[in-house]
């Protein structure tokens, strides 16, 4: 029996590479940047850094958006 081979490629199994979030006043948008690595950028800005993980970069960026509101002229202090 001859063996076959699929020239098909493989689906891929990771996650998609991009994907923006709404936080506050801002757009959060956290990308894969290389293998393994993610990174979170707020309304379009420059990375700050890089992460291990997906949830890691979100977590950031969701704080320099919160850091950004509270940051802003005529912002309401938060509440405890």
């Amino acid at each position: 029996m001859a063996a076959t081979m699929s020239l098909r490629s493989p689906t891929p199994t990771f996650a998609p590479l991009a994907t923006t979030f709404i936080v506050g006043r801002h757009a959060v948008k956290v990308s894969r940047s290389a293998q393994g690595r993610w990174s979170a950028t707020v309304d379009g800005g420059a990375p700050t850094a890089s992460f291990s993980t997906q949830a890691e970069a979100w977590e950031a960026g969701v704080r320099e958006a919160d850091r950004l509101d509270r940051a802003a002229p005529g912002a309401r202090p938060a509440t405890s």
